[in-house]
């Protein structure tokens, strides 16, 4: 019987040995893990079986199941911030071609499962406010601060710069929930494109931008 316990424990002790200093690639396991099979019904078990971990070793890391997904959302949301500000860098100016050209780049399929991934947060959030409160400040001001930041940068006021950052946060979370819904790219494409139209012209008319 001691050798049999022995061994359990030493099974064990393999798998949080497997992860101890590897983190950053245990959050990225547990990302795509949770991209796939969702929030609602996430529980710990099953994710450490199907990534190799061993239950004392994802509460070692994370804590609890909510901090778990906490840390895969601001890591997604890390993730498309970072690719916002590559493409605002490489940019000739015209702030509208950017999200015209980001718009593209979320139509792919593993962005696809990101935003399905912060629409059920949203859905989690509404029913339960103080237990996602993180989320609803995160996935707004986190998603307005970049783009207000560089349209700034490019002589437009800091106020007008938040509003329009909340106009575009608006267009994309409505447009980008129709198509993920009836998967009709040409349609919610064409409503966004008029809608960065629009919101060019509304861009000309505070004047030049720098």
């Amino acid at each position: 019987m001691a050798k049999s316990a022995g061994s359990a424990g030493a099974a064990t002790d393999g798998r949080a040995l497997r992860w101890e200093h590897r983190r950053p690639e245990l959050l990225a396991a547990a990302t795509d893990y949770v991209l796939e099979a969702g929030v609602a019904d996430l529980t710990l078990r099953p994710l450490g079986s199907a990534i190799g971990a061993s239950i004392t070793t994802l509460i070692r890391h994370f804590g609890s199941k909510d901090n778990l997904v906490r840390e895969v959302c601001q890591e997604i949301l890390g993730e498309t911030i970072e690719v916002f500000d590559q493409f605002w860098a490489r940019s000739d100016g015209d702030p509208v071609e950017v999200l015209r050209d980001l718009w593209n780049l979320w139509l792919a399929p593993e962005y696809s499962r990101q935003f399905v991934f912060f629409f059920e947060l949203y859905g989690l959030a509404l029913r339960e406010p103080e237990r996602y409160e993180w989320f609803a400040n995160s996935v707004v001001h986190n998603w307005i601060a970049p783009l207000q930041r560089a349209l700034t940068t490019h002589g437009i006021a800091p106020r007008r710069a938040t509003t329009i950052g909340t106009l575009f946060l608006g267009i994309v979370r409505g447009l980008y929930l129709d198509f993920a819904a009836t998967d009709d790219v040409e349609r919610v494409s064409a409503a966004y494109d008029l809608a960065m139209t629009l919101l060019e012209s509304a861009l000309k008319a505070d004047g030049p931008i720098k």
